[in-house]
C-alpha cells in the first residue's frame, strides 16, 4: 500500500489518494464537495486544493478551530493576488 499525491489530469484537483496494485483510491478531500457551494471555477479548484493542503478531509478535520476560515482566506487571496495582477496589467494597457 502506497499513499501518493493524485492530481486529476482534467480538473487539476490534488488529492491524497492510496495504491494497491493497480488499484487507486483517492482518500481526500472528498470528490465534488466543493461542487456542493455551486462556485465558480478556477475558485472551486483553489479552494479543493487548499483543502488539500492543509489536510481537510472530513467533518472532524473541518470543525478543529477556525481550520476553515483560514483556507477560505487562502484561496480568496489567490483570487485577490490574480486581481491585482489584471489591476496593473489593464492599466498599462489603458493608461497612456
Amino acid at each position: 500500500m502506497e499513499i501518493f499525491e493524485y492530481t486529476d489530469p482534467i480538473t487539476h484537483r490534488k488529492y491524497e489518494a492510496m495504491r494497491e496494485g493497480e488499484n487507486v483510491m483517492k482518500i481526500g478531500p472528498p470528490e465534488g464537495l466543493v461542487d456542493e457551494l455551486k462556485l465558480p471555477e478556477p475558485f472551486a479548484t483553489n479552494l479543493h486544493n487548499v483543502l488539500y493542503r492543509r489536510r481537510i478531509f472530513n467533518y472532524a478535520q473541518a470543525t478543529r478551530g477556525n481550520v476553515l476560515l483560514g483556507a477560505l482566506q487562502e484561496a480568496l487571496n489567490m483570487d485577490v493576488q490574480r486581481l491585482t495582477e489584471v489591476f496593473a496589467a489593464f492599466e498599462k494597457e489603458v493608461v497612456p
